[in-house]
């Protein structure tokens, strides 16, 4: 019985490690995208006013409780309507797989969105401590449920840079594509 359980251990354990390079694939797969996002002239734009808007940590953290708190806080709609989010949206429109884009400040707060996300701050996350914190041009992260989406997903994201250096961060997440094993 012993071999028997092992099998099915080191099975299961194949198949999350086949999901998780899929989901890599998929996400890097995506890079072109992201980088037609990251170097888009208004969305720079967006992000670099964004940066000339000053919020101390504290304005921020009670910004983010209130985000999570109060689903109708009137900033939710500001950042998922307006110029930036609409040409984030149209930018991300014809892949079925992204499931949310945003764009980050300096400070990790979000610029504009394509859906609310769960959170106003996302300088606590390793999408943003990764790329913009750090400098790596591109992280992926683990697949997992994405609470804002409710969707099995993987988050891309990339440094966004002008002229001066690094602005901002931009994340995509991915719907996971489900794969197609036999039984």
């Amino acid at each position: 019985m012993l071999p028997a359980l092992r099998l099915a251990a080191v099975m299961v354990l194949a198949q999350a490690g086949a999901a998780a390079l899929q989901a890599r694939e998929t996400a890097y797969a995506r890079l072109p995208l992201a980088d037609r996002i990251g170097n888009d002239p208004e969305l720079v734009k967006a992000i670099v006013a964004k940066n000339q808007v000053v919020e101390s940590p504290g304005e921020i953290r009670r910004i983010d409780e209130e985000w999570i708190r109060n689903r109708r806080y009137p900033l939710r709609k500001a950042l998922t309507s307006g110029p930036c989010a609409d040409r984030l949206r149209r930018l991300v429109r014809d892949d079925k797989l992204v499931v949310e884009a945003f764009l980050m400040d300096d400070r990790g707060g979000l610029v504009c969105a394509t859906v609310e996300t769960s959170d106003y701050w996302q300088g606590d996350e390793a999408k943003w401590q990764k790329t913009y914190r750090d400098g790596a041009a591109v992280f992926v992260d683990e697949p997992a449920l994405d609470a804002s989406t409710g969707t099995f997903a993987v988050q891309l994201s990339r440094l966004v840079s002008d002229a001066h250096g690094k602005v901002g961060a931009l994340t995509l997440t991915l719907k996971v594509p489900r794969s197609r094993t036999r039984r």
